[in-house]
C-alpha cells in the first residue's frame, strides 16, 4: 500500500530550481534511502514532504490525502514524522522524560496538568517499552546530556517513533556518530520497523549503509531524480558512480 506519493513536486528559489518535478512513492513497511552530493536537493525534498517548505508546484499525497497546504504539526499528527540530523532532545531531561514528552505530545496532552496526571502510568509505561526496544532502558533515569552522541541519535529516533508514524523520515541518521556505532543506529531502526507496517525514508551519505539497510534507493542530483531502484542497481549505475560516488 502506498503511504506517500509525490507528483511533479517542484521547489524554486528565484531562478534556482532546488527540486525539479520529482515523482516518487514509498509503500508501507519499506525502508528507502536517498543519496546525492551536497546541494542535490535532498533536504529540500524532505522539507517539502514534511511541510517545512511550500512547494512551487506539484503535490504531496500522504495516506491518500493531498497535504500541500498542511503545516508541519498537522502532517506529524497524521503520521508523517521527521527525525533530524541534529538530535532534537532536551539535555536537561532524562531519557524517560524525553520519550514520555513525545508520547504526551502525540496525545495532545502535554499542556494539561490534569491530563498529564491521568496519563502518568500509561505514558510512562509506553516510554519505558520504547526505550527497551531501542536499547536505552538501563539509562532511562539519566539526563540526556550525559549520553554519547550516537545514543542521542537513537533517543531522537525513539522519540520520533513515540509519535507512531506511518512514515518516519530520518535526516542522516549516522551523522556525527562514531564509525563503530553506525551499524548499531541503523540496526535499531531496521529491527524496530521490521516489526511494523511503518515506512522509513532516510538520507545517507555512507554508501555501505545504503547498500546494507535500504531496500530501495532514490538518487538525486541538481534537484532531479537520476535513478530509483534496488541499491545493487542504483549504486552500480554509471551516472551515480560519476556524479555521486566520485568514481571515473
Amino acid at each position: 500500500m502506498t503511504v506517500l506519493e509525490t507528483s511533479q513536486l517542484t521547489k524554486s528559489f528565484g531562478a534556482l530550481t532546488a527540486v525539479d518535478k520529482i515523482d516518487f512513492e514509498i509503500n508501507s513497511g519499506e525502508i528507502v534511502g536517498i543519496i546525492g552530493p551536497n546541494g542535490a536537493g535532498k533536504t529540500t525534498f524532505v522539507n517539502l514532504l514534511t511541510g517545512v517548505l511550500e512547494a512551487t508546484d506539484g503535490d504531496v499525497i500522504f495516506d491518500g490525502e493531498v497535504l500541500n497546504d498542511a503545516p508541519v504539526h498537522a502532517r506529524a499528527q497524521r503520521g508523517l514524522v521527521r527525525s533530524f540530523q541534529i538530535p532534537q532532545v532536551c539535555d536537561d531531561l532524562t531519557l524517560l522524560e524525553n520519550v514520555r514528552s513525545a508520547v504526551l505530545s502525540r496525545e495532545g496532552e502535554n499542556n494539561s496538568l490534569f491530563n498529564v496526571l491521568l496519563w502518568e502510568d500509561e505514558s510512562r509505561q509506553e516510554a519505558i517499552e520504547l526505550l527497551k526496544q531501542f536499547g536505552l532502558d538501563e539509562r532511562r533515569n539519566v539526563k540526556a546530556e550525559t549520553i554519547p552522541h550516537g545514543d542521542k541519535k537513537i533517543l531522537d529516533v525513539c522519540m520520533s517513533v513515540a509519535m507512531q508514524p506511518k512514515l518516519l523520515i530520518v535526516d542522516e541518521p549516522t551523522s556525527g556518530v562514531a564509525t563503530e556505532n553506525k551499524h548499531e543506529v541503523m540496526s535499531r531502526l531496521q529491527d524496530y520497523f521490521g516489526q511494523t507496517d511503518s515506512a522509513v525514508l532516510f538520507i545517507e551519505h555512507d554508501m555501505e549503509l545504503i547498500s546494507e539497510y535500504a531496500e530501495r534507493v532514490l538518487a538525486m542530483d541538481q534537484g532531479q531524480k537520476l535513478i530509483e531502484g534496488p541499491p545493487e542497481v542504483v549504486l552500480e549505475d554509471e551516472t551515480v558512480k560519476r556524479r555521486i560516488r566520485g568514481e571515473e
